[in-house]
């Protein structure tokens, strides 16, 4: 089949109720959003979500891909041990992504407990999946997903990876649905968490413009010195997903923006617009 669907997901532990407590009211924009795309994937029936983060385990050359059969997730780290999530990992989904990564010159992973190259278990889900995968299994999607962590590789690099996902995914037979979880600037308040940089506001409007009208060459070539100034960790996910969508016609949404802690959460929809036989 296709990718029927694509979002961004901002993934502050905050926004799981358990966590949150009553900080969750000052993100209540986000929280709506966050169920309206998990709405509207789990209404197209997606068979499987591919998930991309910036938190799971990293290299600088090579994309990894979780490769156990079950993955599963919590919030111990933030004082919620008994919120659990498990999911089922789409393992022939998986092995087509290497296949066509591979055809591209695009190193690739596939970490598994007995042959994880760090030193402790690495083949959890964290947070930057497990926010968004909460609200989706909430709203009856995601019984099986891919969990993808970016390389630090080029912007034109990580954009031909997400080009090899959308083969990947046409010739699998599925639906599946995109969601690039990133937040955007941390340093848009004085209290932000990366300090306070007159440049991040700078960095998300312009973020959340090439978005809003789908200008993706703009978001790829922008300003190295905006970014690493903005502090932000979700621009590579956003890429890798605008290149899971290359060469269709995009219907795209911004559902919400806010910042209310120093830190730009976005959530938006991306929706292919077929033509009809």
């Amino acid at each position: 089949m296709s990718i029927i669907m694509a979002g961004i997901s901002p993934h502050p532990a905050l926004l799981i109720p358990e966590v949150g407590g009553r900080e969750i009211s000052k993100v209540r924009n986000t929280v709506e959003s966050l169920k309206t795309l998990a709405g509207r994937i789990a209404a197209l029936r997606a068979d499987t979500v591919v998930f991309i983060t910036p938190h799971g385990p990293m290299f600088r050359d090579a994309v990894v891909i979780l490769a156990e059969e079950k993955l599963e997730g919590d919030f111990k780290n933030f004082g919620a041990p008994q919120v659990k999530l498990q999911v089922k990992n789409d393992l022939e989904l998986v092995s087509s992504i290497a296949e066509e990564s591979e055809k591209e010159q695009l190193d690739l992973v596939l970490l598994k407990k007995d042959n994880s190259y760090f030193l402790r278990d690495e083949t959890t889900l964290d947070h930057g999946i497990t926010v968004p995968l909460y609200y989706l299994q909430e709203a009856g999607a995601a019984e099986r997903c891919v969990a993808v962590t970016f390389a630090m590789l080029s912007f034109s690099d990580l954009f031909r990876f997400g080009i090899a996902l959308k083969r990947a995914v046409d010739n699998s037979g599925r639906k599946v649905a995109v969601v690039a979880s990133g937040d955007l600037s941390h340093r848009l308040t004085s209290d932000a968490p990366a300090g306070y940089s007159p440049r991040g506001q700078e960095y998300d409007q312009k973020v959340v413009d090439f978005l809003k009208t789908y200008q993706v060459e703009k978001l790829l070539s922008i300003d190295p010195e905006l970014v690493s100034a903005a502090g932000e960790c979700g621009l590579r996910s956003f890429i890798i997903m605008l290149g899971s969508l290359f060469g269709q016609k995009i219907r795209s949404e911004i559902l919400s923006y806010e910042g209310p802690f120093g830190v730009g959460y976005l959530v938006a929809a991306f929706t292919p617009e077929y033509k009809e036989d």
